[in-house]
Order: C-alpha cells, then sequence, then structure tokens
C-alpha cells in the first residue's frame, strides 16, 4: 500500500509537532522512520491512522484520503508503544472485538498465533491482569491477525521477550519476502531498522530533513558492535568464515558488504545473546536516540 502524504500539519497546544511538506512511501518493502525522542514519528502514525484527525493537510493510502474514507484502515495493522485495549475484558474480547471491525474474526486462526507467542494460557484472563509484555503481545496479535496490507510498527520490540522477538522477526521478514506487506517501522534500536529496512526517511522537530537509501551507505561503511557475550560472538563469526577483527577495546568490526549479516543477527537471536552497541552507518548516527 502507498503512502502519500502532502502539506500535513499537526498542532498541540500552538506548537507545532509535525510539518510534512511531501513525503511518498512506495507500496512493497519495508521503510525506517527515524529521529529523536518527539520529533514526531508517533504522531505521524496516529495521523496515518486516524487516532489524530484534528491535522491539516492530506494523508492519502492506495489513493484514499483516510480521513474521509477511514474502511482503507480495515487492511491496515498498527503497533504503538503503549497503545489502549478494553483492560476489563478478556483477551479474546479484544480479539473478537478489533478483528470484526475489520471484518470476520478467525478464532482458529487467533489461537494458532497465540500459541506462537505464548499467550494462548492468558487469553481467558482479563486483560488487566496482564505483565507489560503480555499486553504487548495481545496488542501484536490484533495487528497481525487480519493479515494486514501495511503494518505499521512503533517500538515493536519493546518489552518483548527474546524468543517472541525471534518470531516476530522471523515473521515479518517472511512477510516482507513475500511481497505481501509493506512495513513502516520506527525503531530507536539501529539494528532493527537495518535489518527489515530499506529506505529511512529521518524527522527532526517534525520536518523531514534527510531520506537515507541503507543500500548505498552500507556499501560504505564498517560495523562496529558490542554485546553481552562478545566471545560467543566470535566464534559464530568465525564458524560462518565472516570477515572480522577484535578491537583492543573488545569491540568487534566487521564488514557489514558481507550478505550473512541477517543470518549472524538470527543466530545472535537464538542464543539469546544482545547487542548493547552497534555502530554501522554513519548516516544514521545520532538521529536514533
Amino acid at each position: 500500500m502507498q503512502i502519500e502524504i502532502n502539506n500535513l500539519v499537526v498542532t498541540y497546544k500552538n506548537n507545532v509537532a509535525l510539518d510534512l511538506k511531501n513525503l511518498t512511501i512506495p507500496d512493497g518493502g519495508a521503510y525506517g522512520i527515524v529521529g529523536h525522542n518527539g520529533a514526531g514519528k508517533t504522531t505521524l502514525f496516529k495521523s496515518l491512522t486516524n487516532i489524530i484527525t484534528n491535522y491539516s493537510g492530506e494523508i492519502q493510502i492506495d489513493g484514499q484520503n483516510v480521513r474521509d474514507n477511514p474502511a482503507i484502515l480495515n487492511r491496515v495493522g498498527i503497533v504503538l508503544d503503549g497503545m489502549s485495549v478494553y483492560m476489563n475484558q478478556t483477551g479474546w474480547f479484544n480479539l473478537a472485538y478489533f478483528s470484526g471491525l475489520r471484518g470476520e474474526f478467525n478464532r482458529e486462526q487467533a489461537r494458532t498465533l497465540a500459541a506462537e507467542i505464548g499467550i494462548e494460557a492468558v487469553l481467558d484472563q482479563k486483560v488487566k491482569t496482564y505483565s507489560y509484555g503480555m499486553k504487548k503481545k495481545l496488542i501484536l496479535l490484533i495487528a497481525l491477525l487480519h493479515q494486514p496490507e501495511l503494518l505499521i510498527l512503533d517500538e515493536p520490540f519493546r518489552g518483548l521477550d527474546l524468543e517472541t522477538v525471534q518470531w516476530f522477526k522471523n515473521y515479518l521478514q517472511k512477510l516482507i519476502s513475500e511481497g505481501s506487506m509493506t512495513l513502516l517501522i520506527s525503531s530507536h534500536v539501529q539494528s532493527d531498522i537495518e535489518m527489515f529496512c530499506k529506505s529511512v526517511f529521518v524527522i527532526d522537530h517534525g520536518q523531514l530533513r534527510e531520506t537515507i537509501d541503507l543500500a548505498t551507505e552500507s556499501d560504505k561503511k564498517l560495523r562496529v558492535v558490542n554485546t553481552t557475550d562478545n566471545a560467543k560472538v566470535q566464534a559464530i563469526l568465525t564458524e560462518m568464515a565472516y570477515e572480522h577483527e577484535v578491537l583492543a577495546d573488545g569491540r568487534i568490526q566487521l564488514s557489514i558488504k558481507d550478505p550473512k549479516w541477517r543470518e549472524v543477527q538470527m543466530k545472535l537471536i537464538d542464543a539469546e545473546i544482545e547487542i548493547n552497541e552497534i555502530g554501522v552507518l554513519s548516516a544514521l548516527d545520532n538521529k536514533l536516540n
């Protein structure tokens, strides 16, 4: 689904939170939205999905004005950090209710996906009894259940356990590779943006400052990583014959031209190794936090 934004302005108490003149996000593939806290990323996502409607300008998805034709959003899934659901109702109620807004509710499909992300056992309980991670899983399940053609994710992996993160990333990779979905993702974790996105839009003080082609930038740079177990990472890289160098401070420098980098990332997830620091694209430096 293609997104077209023209002269979008959102204000809060006379302060301009978003001022996007022209922005086109093509159909298919994955695109990142990055910027410092308060840059306007979440405001953009809320405007795209009619959570915010008191803006000037126009947003079109697949040629339809979102504010005037909200039915187009039946084909859109969204995961926001802190997104609201019905806390005094069960997980099953929320799944049936929100899925019903977009069409029929497939209970068996919901059960299958819920089992895969480890939430099936609590669906009969009220959401107010859920942990933060369980609630995040429910919101994730709601977003994925109707197989959206456009999926909007704002800090999607925050609060999830490593096993669910691995499942989610694999699931997204599959959808992207099949060409069945457009992904729009915001994350402060640079490796998350790199894993999925071919282009990144940098927003600062509500304005589009830069568009980064990650493929072009990646041909120019080396990557430096620091993890929770650098010794094991070195072993993985050696086993994969992945060119790398151990720096004096223990961090690992490696070439990002090697297409096996994504395979390395998945192996780190399998081994429950977390990346604490990753320096890669100078174009993205200092733009994610």
